[in-house]
């Protein structure tokens, strides 16, 4: 037997293909002959969902759209006359309800759906299962009612998150834990933007993903000594919703977490207001902390916008790194005092005091060698990454443009799977 064709090798994919279209053949039989028996010889009468007594008012067909294909499905359908409404209980029990396709499908193609675009992934299921199972159309069906589901079960859950009251004097729990917060921009269409002005002043082209980024700290890496997030114990939510709104679900989350019950909580961010108002109202127990990679960005935007009047940028921007290091603010006010901009340089005094403003206003949370010295991590980099992972890899890719209610059901299943809790949504089916 030749098994190559032109140096490719084609004879063993060829057999895998077949074997692959042999299971379905015989596994489309098995399904449809296990569902069709279970469901034959309906009673001629059941109880509707409002308790009412429903009479079989006929048996219909379904075609089911499974992993493994299609099947033609029949069972009794019911009429409530008290309720003036027809339901089909077999439907439920399957859960197939107002669907065709079977609740293996449908995760499939909300899963894929959520990770790439709706035509590649249905590409990329029928490359995967040998079958032409689901159209980009059905793939974004699928992906936004899985997704609404998962939206509206994070926002159950959040919703019954109570406190958990004090914790015993002596427990396991982690030693600290972490609330970090940021923003970003997802690209939206013109009519999701109207009325709202981009940072520049003209007609803003995205609207604004708030991400929260839960984990628990235990201990630090015995050789380089930097903290170590415990292993799984990650969490996210997102939302567009305003701060106000955010502020409240990242509560709720700390709440179902039960990190209330952790001796130290710190919450780390950027230099954005609301991220400081929502630590100043709802954890107002933790400790503060500035991103330091943000800090040193500012620091080197003020060197640049000074460079004019320096002899030795590089020296200057070093020199006051170190201040920073140590959490010395007013050391970077009094350079730049020392400068005498409303003299040398008056365009560059309002910039420039913006950013002074930017280090003595956040002095408390820039005390990076006591943070440090106490193995605190400095950087918000965990939800940086969250912001690149659930929103970034899916909604910025070249040409897109979203609406929030396409958006928002796609975050969901990324904001689960990431947090690794698509069991949540999907449990483990029970035969």
């Amino acid at each position: 037997m030749d098994l190559v064709d032109g140096g490719r090798p084609v004879v063993l994919e060829a057999v895998e293909r077949a074997a692959q279209e042999s299971a379905a053949v015989i596994g489309r039989t098995v399904i449809a002959g296990v569902v069709n028996l279970a469901a034959e010889d309906p009673p001629a009468g059941v109880d509707c969902p409002q308790g009412h007594r429903a009479r079989l008012a006929g048996v219909r067909p379904k075609t089911v759209r499974t992993l493994l294909g299609g099947f033609r499905l029949s069972r009794g359908y019911y009429y409530c006359d008290s309720c003036r409404r027809g339901f089909v209980p077999a439907d439920e029990r399957l859960g197939v309800v107002g669907t065709s396709l079977s609740p293996g499908l449908a995760r499939a193609c909300a899963l894929a759906g959520a990770e790439m675009p709706y035509a590649k992934s249905g590409a990329f299921i029928s490359t995967v299962t040998g079958l032409d199972l689901a159209s980009a159309s059905t793939i974004s069906r699928a992906t936004k009612t899985q997704g609404g589901r998962a939206r509206d079960l994070i926002s159950t859950e959040l919703e019954a998150a109570r406190p958990g009251g004090p914790a015993a004097a002596f427990t396991h729990l982690p030693d600290k834990c972490y609330v970090v917060m940021d923003g970003t921009g997802a690209p939206m269409l013109p009519r999701e933007c109207e009325g709202r002005q981009g940072k520049t002043g003209e007609r803003a082209g995205t609207r604004e993903v708030k991400i929260g980024c839960l984990f628990t700290q235990t201990g630090v890496d015995p050789v380089s000594g930097q903290p170590l997030q415990d292993r799984g114990s990650v969490s996210y939510i997102s939302t567009f919703e305003p701060a106000e709104r955010f502020a409240h679900l990242v509560k709720a989350e700390y709440w179902r977490r039960g990190l209330d019950q952790i001796r130290q909580p710190i919450v780390l961010g950027d230099g954005a207001r609301w991220i400081w108002n929502i630590a100043d109202t709802k954890f107002p127990e933790a400790t503060q902390i500035v991103d330091y990679y943000h800090a040193r960005e500012h620091l080197a935007d003020l060197t640049k916008l000074v460079t004019p009047l320096l002899d030795d940028p590089t020296s200057w921007e070093k020199t006051l790194a170190d201040q920073l290091d140590l959490g010395d603010t007013s050391a970077i006010a009094t350079a730049v005092d020392k400068l005498n901009l409303d003299q040398n340089a008056p365009a560059l005094a309002r910039p420039a005091n913006t950013e002074v403003g930017y280090f003595t206003g956040n002095h408390h949370r820039m005390q990076y060698a006591e943070f440090l010295a106490n193995s605190y991590y400095i950087g918000s980099g965990p939800v940086e990454s969250a912001c690149n992972t659930i929103v970034k890899q899916r909604a910025k890719r070249a040409g897109m443009h979203w609406t929030i209610p396409g958006l928002d059901p796609v975050l969901a299943l990324r904001t689960l799977h990431q947090s690794h809790r698509d069991h949540t949504l999907w449990p483990t089916p029970q035969t």
